[in-house]
């Protein structure tokens, strides 16, 4: 206790000087302390929240009962029975009723046996005249309008001295096949005013294979005409 005996005297030494000096402050003639105004505290409750409005409360309505959806019949064809006809009885042909043989004459049975062998007709002849259409229709030459190849047939080359020159032509060529296609005879029916012209189209037309043309189903000779033109384009 003696030991916070000054330091408590201090303080009350302290506190005395400051409540003398307030209080002469307060009577002085010169001075005039305003009371601080009241301040007005109002506690203003809360508003409370806006209850929202209970929308209108959706029906639900029961889903019909979930059924497998039922297959869509597809008609078919329709079978129809068919009465099989009965087949039609064949029409009776009338029989030649037999008549008496007549009694042969003394002349016709006197008659030699080499006259009755040349009455009697000959049967081998009848297959060489049936052969004779066949062997016709493979003899005769058709003309061939639209001919057919068995490989693309290469055009022929345009001569470069014929190109130097400017030269054009149309060459007509003329071709003989046989029934089996094959190359016959080849002829220039029309020139075209230049031989190396003539000479390329001819050589090119040689090389071609054609198919075999036909008749009724048969192969035949034939003939086919092979135009061919040389011209040279405007931008030379």
């Amino acid at each position: 206790m003696p030991r916070f005996l000054p330091s408590f005297t201090l303080v009350l030494v302290l506190h005395l000087a400051a409540g003398w000096l307030l209080h002469g402050l307060m009577d002085g003639p010169g001075l005039a302390v305003r009371a601080p105004e009241a301040m007005l505290i109002q506690l203003v409750s809360p508003e409370p929240a806006p209850v929202p409005l209970a929308g209108p409360t959706p029906v639900v309505r029961p889903l019909p009962d979930a059924r497998p959806a039922q297959p869509v019949k597809v008609p078919g064809p329709e079978h129809r029975t068919v009465a099989a006809s009965k087949p039609k009885p064949a029409p009776s042909r009338p029989v030649a009723k037999a008549e008496p043989a007549e009694p042969r004459s003394s002349e016709s049975a006197s008659a030699s046996p080499a006259d009755a062998v040349d009455s009697v007709p000959s049967h081998r002849e009848l297959p060489a005249l049936a052969s004779t259409p066949a062997i016709r229709a493979a003899d005769m030459e058709v003309f061939s309008r639209e001919p057919e190849f068995l490989t693309p047939p290469k055009p022929p080359v345009y001569p470069a001295q014929a190109r130097r020159r400017n030269q054009q032509g149309l060459v007509l060529v003329e071709v003989r096949l046989d029934a089996g296609g094959q190359l016959r005879g080849l002829r220039l029916l029309r020139s075209s005013g230049v031989e190396s012209l003539d000479r390329s189209a001819m050589d090119a037309v040689a090389n071609w294979r054609f198919r075999p043309e036909t008749q009724n189903g048969l192969p035949v000779p034939s003939r086919v005409h092979i135009p061919i033109e040389f011209a040279l384009s405007a931008s030379r």
